[in-house]
């Protein structure tokens, strides 16, 4: 296996732009060797070589020795450097950079698209990547024509995470290239289940939201997506069922998770505990059960989780019929592939139908709770200031709007916090001076029967990462 290391050293910056200068010269050198091949031959032999090249037959004589020629000047030109140097190079290069150049040679190529070569890359521009300063932000919508006609479209963007934020024109659009497998019947639009150092996960369901699900990986600073293959429990196996899911990234083993947790439903529709919990693995491109237990609580039906200190995250409950009833926190580690508990502040341990979810806010563990009373309605926003540590809990501020709450989306990098009203429409609320901004995205009022719908899932936000995860990815499989 190919082993890199990050020097303590710094390259100069001479020297990177020394080896640039060189690629560009190669691009250059195969142009006018080219153009003056084709001045020495007849006119015939270079129309023939044209045709060659565009049908993609095989080259004449002439233009395999070009050929040859260039791949000698590349190696003349990649000789100035050595080899560990071009390597530490390599690895501070930008993404979209680094795609571009594997087409230099074939060593390059074999280098950039290894696994040691991409987790390397993710680690030494961690800092970078995490500080873009740019936001991927999804919104889902159902276009209403008439009563029973509707249309669904998904709208993917970059936008910037200190100005001013809305439905405008100040973004950068995003074709997603992903569409749900012929397979997966009656869709409706993507949950996203989560995402890591660019990498975002898809799990497509129908319109009752539950039952069936197909899954796809998507990176789109490199234009790379991927479909899962068909998970173990399916519908056609068991009878009805609730699930949930977590996505994170197991470091040990440089491999991408995805956990999905199946609460069975008898003949009374009552949800059997414990849940069947299977696993897929991106370096196995393959489903499997886990072997650990899994916990005798009850995660909701498509509730969030977040990844966090290496492990997923849900908010989870005690079934009713055990007679006390007490919520919790449930992770899962990416690792060890374990679960363990993680208590909730003192006055929500026993609080029944709590609307209560958990976020990330600057790299800790959030708790929001849905606070339900006669003269208001509120959440509230409460960190962990030390993993795992229940007393930990602090309570930072309340959100309070006259619409009514639906759902906290994201909290932005400025102090504001995304959030839907009970319509569906996304607002933005500063927390310092209680003022609610209207974003432009609105909902269909309530007595017309045509418009525009938004979900309660239709709004995603997370911190733009450009990587070169899934760059070396085919049939489900991370290349090694």
């Amino acid at each position: 296996m190919l082993k890199l290391r990050t020097s303590s050293w710094r390259i100069p910056k001479m020297l990177i732009r020394r080896l640039l200068s060189r690629l560009s010269l190669v691009s250059e050198t195969r142009r006018r060797r080219f153009s003056k091949k084709k001045d020495d031959l007849p006119n015939e032999v270079v129309v023939n070589m044209e045709e060659e090249e565009e049908a993609n037959e095989i080259p004449s004589e002439a233009v395999v020795k070009m050929q040859v020629e260039e791949e000698e000047a590349k190696e003349m030109y990649l000789a100035l450097l050595p080899r560990e140097v071009v390597v530490e190079i390599l690895l501070r290069l930008p993404v979209k950079s680094l795609v571009r150049f594997r087409c230099v040679c074939k060593d390059w190529c074999s280098l950039i698209s290894s696994n040691t070569f991409i987790a390397t890359h993710n680690h030494t521009n961690r800092h970078d990547n995490n500080n873009s300063g740019l936001l991927l932000f999804r919104y889902a919508k159902t276009i209403l024509i008439d009563t029973v006609i509707s249309r669904e479209f998904e709208n993917f963007s970059l936008r910037t995470d200190g100005g001013s934020f809305g439905n405008n024109n100040n973004f950068i659009q995003l074709n997603c290239p992903l569409k749900p497998p012929a397979s997966c019947p009656c869709y409706s639009f993507t949950n996203i289940v989560g995402s890591w150092n660019g990498l975002l996960c898809f799990a497509y369901t129908d319109h009752y939201q539950r039952n069936y699900y197909c899954y796809n990986l998507w990176n789109p600073s490199i234009h790379r997506a991927l479909s899962l293959p068909e998970p173990n429990f399916t519908l056609s196996l068991h009878a009805i069922f609730n699930h949930s899911h977590g996505f994170g990234y197991d470091p040990s083993t440089n491999d991408i998770k995805l956990i999905r947790l199946v609460y069975l439903r008898g003949r009374d529709y009552k949800v059997k505990v414990p849940p069947l919990v299977e696993i897929y693995t991106l370096n196995t491109g393959s489903w499997r059960a886990i072997a650990a237990p899994a916990p005798s609580y009850i995660v909701n039906e498509r509730c969030l989780s977040v990844f966090v200190n290496g492990a997923s995250h849900w908010v989870a409950h005690t079934p009713p019929e055990e007679g006390t009833f007490r919520n919790m926190i449930v992770a899962f580690d990416m690792v060890d592939e374990v679960f363990h508990e993680i208590a909730v502040p003192d006055h929500f341990v026993g609080k029944l139908y709590l609307n209560m979810t958990v976020a990330v806010l600057d790299g800790l563990l959030c708790l929001v709770p849905f606070n339900e009373r006669k003269e208001e309605q509120s959440f509230s926003i409460w960190i962990m200031k030390e993993y795992g540590i229940g007393e930990s809990w602090t309570k930072l501020f309340n959100i309070h709007i006259s619409q009514g709450l639906k759902r906290v989306v994201a909290f932005r990098k400025n102090g504001e916090v995304l959030v839907t009203d009970r319509k569906g429409e996304l607002l933005s609320y500063e927390p310092h001076i209680k003022r609610v901004t209207q974003l432009g995205f609105l909902p269909l009022p309530e007595e017309l029967e045509t418009g525009t719908m938004y979900w309660e899932s239709s709004f995603y936000l997370d911190k733009y990462v450009e990587s070169l995860v899934l760059l070396n990815a085919k049939n489900g499989v991370s290349g090694r």
